[in-house]
């Protein structure tokens, strides 16, 4: 007799676009340690700008192209709004999906008001930044749309702290899941990092700090080139490799980098690679990892790198002293202050024992707090238990 066919449960994602970055990584993540045998995840990206698709398709996850527009641009936009809207609604109810992951506000809008249309039975919003530039009424549309919302998620305490001082809502409301890692992947390498130096042209002598992100307003990528220059008028010379170009970005910074880069006589030690797959053995390559962040919710970088047992320099927002301690596992430098961080990273160089012992200590840290199986299993439960509830 043949066995029963088990049914799995139907999750949707709804991400803005497909772009090379952590948002889209942490779904990445997420379909890998979840049971496949009790999961099918679909994702659906609002405007179809899709750079990174074939990835999620190598993964096992199907696309659907929405083709919305992302803003107001035109007098046709709120037309092409709704009928976007519209279009999601029915492909959530085409294919049955039980549970709406959404992410980040403009498609956590769009999506739970098209899956309450439709029909589906449960809405999950997961949080991934303290989005300092949302206007007023993100914050209002946010309450109004919590009481259809089972369950908002944010990835790091500091997230979850900020909304719930601007949104006003129970603590209940919110619950915080930590990103999490692949423990497996993401460890020290002595052989990738002297293949991957000899591959730059960087003697080991040398000290590599690298920094890796899309190059954003945001991630401010331009205080690591500031830093780079004060550094060298102190005669401690650094090569500084900075991988993230993603030009699909609305807030792409690339072309201000470069031109601070050149500015400052520095196009021979600062260089802007593309993102590469074996990003792991680009963490062990680094002599110290530098990000320099004004917003972040919970990096996949931040925390890659501290798993790769490399030394981490960091600008000191919330989310960052959730990974790194300073002066234990780590170092954090005034948030926005290019002189203090070349301090930071100056004194960093100089204290090279120092910099072993603050390693091997952080990555046993985030090993007990960010490893990608943790993370796994709180969602899991998470959609399991919202499985069993019934409509909401």
């Amino acid at each position: 007799m043949a066995e029963p066919t088990v049914s799995r449960a139907r999750i949707g994602h709804l991400l803005t676009s497909l772009w090379v970055g952590g948002l889209e990584r942490f779904v990445l993540n997420l379909r890998d340690v979840l049971p496949r045998n009790s999961f099918d995840l679909t994702v659906y990206s609002w405007t179809g700008d899709d750079h990174w698709r074939s990835e999620f398709e190598a993964h096992g996850i199907p696309v659907r192209a929405i083709g919305g527009p992302h803003r107001f641009t035109s007098l046709l936009a709120p037309f092409q709004m709704a009928s976007a809207w519209a279009r999601l609604s029915r492909q959530l109810r085409r294919d049955r999906i039980q549970i709406l992951h959404t992410h980040d506000f403009f498609p956590s809008l769009m999506g739970r008001t098209a899956s309450l249309a439709a029909g589906v039975p449960h809405r999950v919003m997961t949080l991934h930044n303290l989005y300092e530039w949302w206007p007023s009424w993100a914050y209002k549309a946010n309450r109004m749309l919590s009481s259809r919302t089972d369950a908002v998620t944010c990835v790091s305490e500091s997230v979850k702290n900020y909304f719930l001082e601007r949104e006003k809502l129970l603590p209940d409301r919110y619950r915080t899941i930590l990103n999490g890692v692949d423990e497996t992947r993401f460890r020290p390498d002595a052989e990738a990092r002297a293949r991957i130096r000899t591959e730059l042209g960087i003697r080991d002598d040398e000290i590599l700090v690298g920094s890796v992100g899309s190059i954003t307003t945001r991630k401010a990528q331009h205080l690591l080139v500031q830093a780079a220059s004060r550094l060298k008028e102190r005669g401690i010379p650094v090569q500084v490799r900075i991988w993230g170009a993603n030009d699909a970005n609305p807030q792409h910074a690339e072309q201000q980098v470069l031109r601070q880069i050149s500015e400052f006589g520095l196009s021979d030690s600062i260089k802007i690679l593309p993102p590469r797959p074996d990003i792991e053995g680009i963490y062990n390559a680094m002599d110290i990892h530098c990000m320099t962040s004004m917003a972040e919710g919970l990096s996949l970088a931040s925390v890659e790198a501290v798993l790769c047992g490399t030394l981490c320099v960091y600008s000191d927002i919330g989310p960052f002293r959730e990974v790194v301690e300073d002066g234990t596992t780590g170092y954090l430098f005034r948030s926005g202050d290019s002189d203090h961080l070349a301090s930071v990273l100056a004194g960093a160089i100089e204290e090279k024992s120092r910099g072993r012992a603050m390693r091997l200590v952080g990555r046993k840290s985030g090993l007990l707090r960010f490893g990608l199986d943790r993370m796994g299993r709180e969602y899991e439960m998470l959609y399991r238990d919202l499985l069993r509830s019934g409509a909401h």
